[in-house]
């Protein structure tokens, strides 16, 4: 799978450690997805993300990292949702509504629920860095 046009540039400056919930639309039977990188300030630990991805999904009201799955944007074909609490040093820039971003980054949660995310210079460069992982982490990177 490959993040194609994140919702967020990913910035250079490292700080301390932060709760991200990476909310990822994969476009099923491709290689193609678009994530964002959302986070609440009060959520410091794995679990009060975990809770608020539960809590979101079920009441179908997201109060913490409110975001929406735009349905109707996905005419003719079909995409799913995957979520994933992360932590990392990496800060992100805010969103801004405007034109699509459209860069392709390879992002990886490994299983410290350590978030990694790499800027490649295109969509087919990504998806040989994907290819070339072991396969336990080409299931944990999109």
């Amino acid at each position: 799978m490959l993040a194609m046009g994140l919702s967020l540039a990913v910035s250079a400056q490292a700080a301390e450690r932060q709760v991200y919930l990476v909310a990822t639309v994969q476009l099923d039977g491709s290689s193609l997805a678009q994530s964002i990188f959302l986070h609440e300030p009060q959520i410091t630990e794995l679990q009060g993300c975990l809770d608020a991805v539960r809590d979101g999904q079920s009441k179908r009201d997201w109060l913490l990292y409110h975001h929406i799955f735009r349905r109707d944007r996905f005419k003719g074909f079909s995409g799913h949702m995957r979520y994933h609490c992360a932590y990392s040093d990496q800060r992100f820039s805010s969103w801004r509504d405007g034109p699509r971003y459209n860069k392709p980054y390879l992002v990886s949660v490994g299983k410290d629920a350590q978030l990694e995310v790499v800027r490649t210079p295109s969509q087919a460069q990504c998806m040989t860095q994907l290819r070339a992982l072991p396969a336990a982490r080409q299931a944990q990177s999109f």
